[in-house]
C-alpha cells in the first residue's frame, strides 16, 4: 500500500513538472505548457484533427507573443490610454468578483424563492428616541411577548404597547410584504415565520419589534401603471373631498367611454406634478411600496389597458391604469429571471451586509496591524484638527504617525483626520458616529479598498483576467502602430504592392447598381413603385423617407447584391424584395449597366483589398524582424506530450 501510495505521489510530482515545463522560448523569455495549454483550451478550433491544431495554434501563439513583446519594447504599458482602459477593466472585475464572495447569486436566489410568496405582516413596535429608556422599552417588549404566548389577541396588544402613531393606528398591520419591500434583518425574521406565529423581540435601529405572519399568498410580482390624481389641500373637509370625488368620478366616465383619452386627462387633470409629463406613469413597484388601498386598486387589475374605479388616499383620489404585469418568474434558471433578481440584489442592503460580515476574514487576508497609540489622545487630535486649533502639543502624535499597515502599505494619522472630516462634513450617517466607532469603520473601508486595489495578490483567476486583457490591449495598440496605422499612411506602399499583384485585383462579374433597404413592407411599396417610375430622381425619392429608407449607389460584384436565388440580371432590372429576417426590413437594388467579369480593378476600386492585403505584408516583415531579435525555441519534446 505504501509503495502505491509512493507511486502516485511520484506521477504527481512528474505531471506537475511536465506543466512547468518551457513549450517554447522568445529570446531570454519562455512559455510554460501549462500556460499554453490554457490559452489553446480558451480558443478551440473546429478541427477534428487537435494534434493539427495544436500545431496551428502554437504558432498563432508564438507570434502572440513576439508582438506582446514588442509592445513592451515600445513601452506601450506606460500609454496613458492602456492605463485608463486597464484601471477601468481592473475596477468593474474586481467589483464582480467581490460581489460573487459575498454570494451575490445565493441572495439572489434566496430573493427569487422568498419572492414567490407574500406575507401578511403585523408588528408590535416600542420606538426608541432620545426621549424613551431604553430599559423601559426593552421591559415593555419583553412584557408584550408574555402576553402574546398567553394567548393575547396580536391587534390588541400592538395597540396597547406600540408608541409608534401609524402602528396604533393600523393595530399593526403592515399589510403584504415580499423580498426586498423591508430592511434585510426584518425580512430574515419574516420569512422565518410560518402563518399564524409570530417571532421574540429583536432590536433594530428603530427600536424593539415583535412580527407576526397573519397569512401567506402566491407572490403577485410586480406591477407597473399610470395614475390620473384629483388632489385635494390637506385638512380638506367633507364639502371639499365631495367635489375631488365628483371630478374623479366624472373622468372614469370619460374612460370608460374612451380609454385611450387617459394620456390626455392626465395632461389635463392629473395633480401629481412627478408623473404628468410621462403621461401619469409611475415607477415599476412590488408588494408593500404603497399604502393598501393603492395596492390593493393596482394589483386587481389584470389585463394591461385595464382602467380603476377612483379610490380614495391621503392624497386624493387615484384613477390607475395597468401597464404591465411583471410576474415573478417560473425559475431563477431562467437567465432573465436571474439577472433581474441579481441587479435589485446588488441595489439592495443584503449584498452591503453580506460583504460586511467579510472584514474579518479580508482584514487577516491582507495582514492588518494596528499600531500602538493613545486613544484619547487621538481623538483629542482629532478634535483640535477639526476645529482648527493649534495641534503641536500632542507630543506622541504627529499627521505622520502610523495608526494601522496592512501588507504593503501603511494608514497615517493624516489619514483619518482627512477621513473624519469628510464625513463629518458630508453629515452622513458615519459622521453621527463615536470616535471609536468610526475608527472600527475606517479601518474596514481602508481595508476594502486595499483589498480591492491589490486584489491579483489574492486571486489568481482575477491576476489570470487582468494579464489576458492587458496583453490584448498591448496587442491592439502595437499592432495599429506598426501594421494598420501604417498599412492606410503607406500609399506609395500599397500602389507598389497593387501594380505587383493586379493580376489579383479584377472584377468578377458585377453591374453599376443601387441597393435600397426599407424599414418595412409599406415603405418598400412605395418607393419601388417610385423609384420603377423615375429611377433618375432615386436621390430625392429615398430621402424624403428619412431614417425609414437608406439607398447607395455604385459599382458591386453580383454576388455583392442583396437577391432572392437565380436572379437573371439584366439592364434596368428592378430586383425582387429580399426580406431580412432580424429586423423586418426589406432590401432591393435597381440595376443600371451590366459588366462581365475578370476586368481589371482601378487602385481606387481595389483599395480595401490592397490596404489589406498590404497590411499582411507589412505583417509578416515586421515578424520576421522581431524573430531575429527574439530567436524562437520550440521543445518539441515537450510539444509531443500534448493530448
Amino acid at each position: 500500500m505504501i509503495k502505491k501510495f509512493a507511486l502516485s505521489g511520484l506521477l504527481g510530482m512528474c505531471i506537475v513538472a511536465t506543466n512547468a515545463q518551457p513549450i517554447f522560448s522568445y529570446g531570454k523569455n519562455t512559455v510554460t505548457k501549462e500556460e499554453f495549454v490554457k490559452a489553446f483550451n480558451k480558443n478551440p478550433t473546429p478541427s477534428d484533427n487537435r494534434k493539427q491544431s495544436l500545431k496551428e495554434y502554437l504558432d498563432l501563439y508564438i507570434n502572440f507573443k513576439l508582438k506582446v513583446q514588442a509592445a513592451y519594447d515600445a513601452k506601450l504599458q506606460q500609454d496613458p490610454t492602456q492605463k485608463y482602459e486597464l484601471d477601468n477593466f481592473k475596477k468593474q472585475v474586481a467589483e464582480n468578483i467581490i460581489n460573487e464572495e459575498a454570494n451575490i447569486m445565493d441572495l439572489s436566489r434566496e430573493a427569487f424563492n422568498r419572492s414567490l410568496k407574500d406575507i401578511h405582516l403585523a408588528q408590535v413596535f416600542i420606538e426608541l428616541n432620545e426621549k424613551e429608556d431604553s430599559t423601559e422599552a426593552f421591559r415593555k417588549i419583553r412584557l408584550a411577548y408574555e402576553q402574546l404566548k398567553a394567548g393575547k389577541e396580536f391587534s390588541t396588544i400592538a395597540q396597547e404597547y406600540s408608541n409608534d402613531p401609524f402602528t396604533i393606528q393600523t393595530s399593526g398591520d403592515l399589510g403584504f410584504i415580499t423580498a426586498f419591500t423591508l430592511p434585510y434583518d426584518f425580512e430574515n425574521v419574516a420569512y422565518s415565520l410560518k402563518p399564524g406565529s409570530f417571532s421574540a423581540p429583536f432590536k433594530s435601529k428603530l427600536g424593539y419589534h415583535i412580527f407576526k405572519n397573519l397569512e401567506e399568498r402566491k407572490g403577485l410580482g410586480r406591477r407597473q401603471v399610470a395614475q390620473i390624481l384629483v388632489s385635494y389641500p390637506p385638512g380638506s373637509g367633507e364639502a371639499e373631498k365631495s367635489i375631488a370625488r365628483r371630478k374623479a368620478d366624472s373622468v372614469y366616465n370619460l374612460l370608460h367611454q374612451d380609454s385611450s383619452r387617459f394620456s390626455s386627462l392626465v395632461h389635463e387633470v392629473s395633480a401629481d406634478v412627478s408623473t404628468v409629463n410621462n403621461d401619469g406613469q409611475l415607477a415599476e413597484f412590488g408588494v408593500g411600496q404603497f399604502s393598501q388601498p393603492f395596492e390593493q386598486a393596482a394589483f386587481a387589475l389584470s389585463k394591461p389597458g385595464e382602467v380603476s374605479k377612483p379610490f380614495e388616499t391621503n392624497y386624493g383620489f387615484h384613477i390607475l391604469k395597468l401597464i404591465a404585469i411583471k410576474p415573478v418568474g417560473n425559475s431563477f434558471d431562467e437567465p432573465e429571471t436571474a439577472a433581474t433578481f441579481r441587479d435589485r440584489t446588488l441595489q439592495d442592503d443584503r449584498l452591503n451586509q453580506s460583504r460586511k460580515a467579510l472584514v474579518a476574514k479580508r482584514l487577516a487576508l491582507i495582514r492588518y496591524k494596528p499600531a500602538a497609540y493613545d486613544a484619547k489622545q487621538l481623538w483629542s487630535f482629532t478634535d483640535s484638527s477639526a476645529s482648527g486649533k493649534n495641534i503641536t502639543s500632542f507630543k506622541n502624535l504627529n499627521e505622520k504617525t502610523v495608526l494601522f499597515s496592512f501588507a504593503k502599505q501603511q494608514i497615517t494619522v493624516g489619514d483619518w483626520l482627512k477621513f473624519a472630516r469628510a464625513v463629518r462634513t458630508a453629515q452622513t450617517e458615519l459622521g453621527k458616529l463615536d470616535y471609536p466607532a468610526l475608527m472600527k469603520e475606517y479601518v474596514a473601508i481602508t481595508g476594502g479598498e486595499y483589498y480591492r486595489n491589490h486584489l491579483e495578490d489574492y486571486n489568481p483567476a482575477f491576476k489570470q483576467q487582468v494579464e489576458e486583457f492587458m496583453e490584448a490591449n498591448l496587442l491592439f495598440g502595437i499592432m495599429d502602430k506598426n501594421v494598420w496605422a501604417r498599412a492606410n499612411v503607406d500609399t506609395a506602399g500599397m500602389l507598389s504592392h497593387y501594380n505587383s499583384h493586379k493580376q489579383k485585383y479584377q472584377w468578377s462579374e458585377s453591374a453599376d447598381a443601387l441597393i435600397v433597404s426599407c424599414d418595412a413592407e409599406d415603405v418598400y411599396q412605395q418607393v419601388s413603385k417610385r423609384l420603377k417610375d423615375s429611377v433618375a430622381n432615386w436621390r430625392m425619392i429615398t430621402g424624403s423617407y428619412g431614417n425609414l429608407v437608406t439607398a447607395d449607389s455604385g459599382r458591386y460584384e453580383l454576388g455583392q447584391l442583396p437577391v432572392v436565388d437565380r436572379t437573371n440580371f439584366s439592364e434596368g432590372l428592378l430586383t425582387a424584395p429580399v426580406k431580412n429576417e432580424s429586423d423586418n426590413s426589406t432590401s432591393f437594388n435597381y440595376i443600371f449597366k451590366l459588366y462581365p467579369g475578370k476586368q481589371q480593378r482601378s487602385f481606387d476600386d481595389a483599395r480595401g483589398m490592397v490596404i489589406s492585403d498590404y497590411q499582411q505584408v507589412l505583417e509578416e516583415k515586421w515578424l520576421a524582424q522581431l524573430k531575429k531579435k527574439y530567436p524562437v525555441k520550440i521543445n518539441q519534446a515537450v510539444f509531443n506530450t500534448l493530448k
